[in-house]
């Protein structure tokens, strides 16, 4: 009798273990971004070499981190839309990566950012009424969307005039200047 149910026991168990692991993945992410940005528990990533002594392995470091941005850039509702869960950790790898100067996630972002920021745009400009510390990295990276790599520069200005009145309702006067600030 036992044997007829085996199948559905193991499903669940594995639908169950799926879940937890799905869980512990994303906290570990989670954990991976705030260790970076805290710049706490680096010792993670200490090697030694063979003279014994402790070293940073920066390439392991980054590669943690990269793998986090990976698993966040993607849309998580379909048809290029994001939760604003997803948005908010999207906008504070933006915040990371402008704090700590890190070259790579601030180039991936001057292409990646933008499109989320269309496809977003209310949810985009809510998230940086409600945290405003992010207003200067996020429209940091969306300006640097034009002109990377020799791409659409000549669209900035056309960016600026349909988005303008937009970010003007959404956003406060001073933080709406903050962010238009960062076009010029």
């Amino acid at each position: 009798m036992i044997n007829k149910y085996l199948p559905i026991y193991l499903a669940a168990l594995l639908l169950s273990y799926s879940a937890i692991v799905s869980s512990n993945k994303e906290q570990q992410a989670y954990y991976v971004l705030m260790s970076e940005l805290l710049n706490i528990n680096n010792d993670r990533y200490q090697y030694k070499d063979r003279k014994g002594v402790s070293k940073n392995d920066s390439l392991r470091q980054f590669k943690e981190l990269e793998s986090t941005y990976i698993k966040f850039i993607e849309p998580d509702i379909g048809k290029n839309k994001f939760s604003e869960k997803r948005l908010k950790i999207v906008m504070f790898l933006s915040f990371y990566a402008f704090q700590r100067n890190s070259a790579a996630i601030n180039e991936y972002l001057a292409s990646d950012l933008f499109p989320i920021y269309s496809q977003n745009k209310i949810r985009f400009l809510n998230i940086l009424n409600e945290l405003p510390f992010l207003i200067t990295a996020n429209c940091n990276r969306l300006n640097a969307h034009f002109g990377f790599e020799g791409n659409n520069a000549e669209k900035k200005q056309s960016f600026i005039t349909n988005n303008e009145h937009i970010i003007n309702s959404v956003l406060t006067n001073k933080f709406s200047d903050i962010c238009l600030n960062e076009f010029k």
